[in-house]
């Protein structure tokens, strides 16, 4: 479901091992310690439930049968593993502001990378000059492309406006309406047009 990632930082650690971290979709406060450093990507949830669908389907231990339209309605409602995405998602934007949490979007790693890698720096208390910043963003879009254009993920794991392909209209109207109702306090937004 939604990633975090927690980044540890021990000061009594050389510079070459000071950072280690952990990928979790634990919620918020299962996680919290004061030392660790989080770093939550979110994707808007219509793409995400695309790709937990395909995912799903492609793991003998899961071997999710069923169609998408009813994998889709048992998201809306609540019912699949790791719990609710609505909820797991709106406690980590209300900690946003924590000097210990950077909350990211997946859609802005599309619209702006190198940006993106510059909060990623400055959040781990890692130096680059504009050349070392240049060169990650060069090297992370390479393997965007890798990934996006590999045969031997069929899925295309990551692609953004993967659910234009999958949703009807119908489908489409229900899921607005429940995000409206789950969402609707939250200031949170995701760019559903690209």
């Amino acid at each position: 479901m939604q990633h975090c990632r927690v980044a540890s930082q021990h000061s009594e650690e050389s510079a070459a091992t000071r950072f280690r971290y952990i990928s979790s979709q634990m919620p918020y406060a299962n996680r919290h310690h004061p030392r660790q450093k989080v770093i939550y990507m979110a994707r808007n949830p219509k793409d995400l439930v695309v790709s937990y669908y395909q995912f799903h389907r492609s793991l003998r231990t899961m071997s999710y049968r069923g169609t998408f339209q009813e994998f889709c309605r048992r998201f809306m409602n609540e019912k699949l593993g790791y719990g609710s995405w609505f909820e797991h998602v709106q406690e980590f934007w209300e900690h946003r502001m924590d000097s210990n949490v950077l909350f990211l979007k997946h859609e802005d790693m599309y619209k702006d990378l190198g940006t993106l890698v510059e909060q990623l720096a400055r959040f781990l208390g890692v130096s680059c000059d504009k050349a070392q910043l240049e060169s990650m963003v060069e090297s992370c879009n390479q393997l965007i492309e890798q990934c996006c254009n590999s045969e031997a993920l069929s899925i295309c794991r990551g692609r953004v406006g993967l659910w234009k392909d999958i949703f009807t209209v119908s489908m489409n109207d229900k899921f607005d309406a429940v995000y409206r109702q789950k969402m609707g306090k939250s200031d949170l937004t995701f760019d559903f047009g690209l």
